[in-house]
């Protein structure tokens, strides 16, 4: 009987081992159907004749010290060393005579050290994080011309921004994920870029750009209030993350003008250069006569002085 029963025992946890295995399968196959959808297709269109403003935002994700968490690990741990010293305080009086309470001391000193191993483990919790958002431009458009509404009196060039418009013209991506509850695990909880597009009707069409998947050189993005999570390449990271000031128009006619002036400005006179040089190598000839000149004289006073002595 007792025989049965172990072969029971067995059997009812190797049931239990195979259906666990089988949930844990289906998950894992349904995440690689999810992963390995490579079906491109158009994500978002708009009609870029039809925007009439572009508003970006920004956030960042900055890691911070739980200091509630450590204070508590902080007063954990000084408990369990006093509760320790304590302990080893009766424990020595104990030796003085009462074996019964030495053992007492021994198990109380044992739970002091396991408080304190708790106290080390609590602090190593996971890291908390703290999240700030900054609109890092606005462009509006006003009279057929774009401008910062952060600083109107900033010249805005227009090529710039209708270049960047034709970025969201038409939005593919080749994955999709599917009735998304958790946004977090794709950093779409606090995305890292907000892009708020707005027509002349007053629509509103919101593109959230997420983490960066190193393994597919993807981002996640999800558009509005979608419960679906889409992979994107880096064209809308790249071209929508910049500042406002990278908008601002470059005069580039000034500046040849300016390095021309620097150039033309100075007033050659070629037969004054000419004269100047001529000059110059007839002083060179001069130096070099006198200097001959000087040398013979020199030459001559020495053989006098010969002549002289002998």
């Amino acid at each position: 009987m007792k025989k049965q029963k172990t072969q029971l025992i067995i059997i009812l946890v190797v049931l239990a081992v195979m259906v666990a295995s089988y949930f844990a399968l289906s998950a894992h196959n349904k995440k690689v159907v999810e992963d390995e959808a490579t079906d491109d297709y158009t994500l978002l269109t708009l009609d870029t004749t039809k925007i009439s403003e572009i508003k970006v935002t920004k956030t960042t994700k900055t890691e911070v010290t739980n200091e509630a968490d450590s204070a508590a690990d902080g007063t954990s741990a000084n408990d369990a060393g006093a509760e320790a010293s304590n302990t080893e305080d009766t424990s020595s009086s104990a030796a003085a005579g009462d074996s019964a309470d030495t053992t007492a001391s021994e198990a109380l000193t044992a739970d002091a050290a396991a408080t304190t191993d708790a106290a080390a483990e609590g602090t190593s919790a996971e890291p908390v994080y703290e999240y700030s958002s900054e609109v890092a431009y606005d462009l509006v458009l006003e009279n057929g011309a774009w401008y910062l509404a952060s600083d109107k009196s900033l010249e805005v060039d227009q090529d710039s921004v209708a270049s960047l418009i034709s970025k969201v013209a038409t939005v593919t991506s080749n994955k999709e994920i599917a009735g998304v509850t958790d946004f977090a695990q794709y950093g779409l909880d606090h995305p890292s870029l907000s892009i708020e597009i707005t027509l002349n009707d007053g629509t509103k069409t919101n593109i959230y750009v997420g983490d960066y998947n190193s393994v597919s050189s993807l981002y996640y993005a999800r558009i509005g209030d979608s419960a679906n999570v889409y992979m994107i390449t880096a064209t809308l990271s790249t071209s929508f993350g910049v500042e406002g000031s990278s908008f601002e128009k470059v005069d580039s006619s000034a500046s040849t003008v300016e390095t021309s002036a620097g150039i033309t400005g100075v007033d050659i006179d070629a037969s004054a250069a000419s004269s100047a040089a001529a000059a110059q190598s007839s002083q060179n000839a001069s130096t070099k006569a006198t200097e001959g000149d000087s040398t013979s004289a020199s030459t001559d006073t020495t053989t006098e002085s010969a002549v002289v002595a002998e």
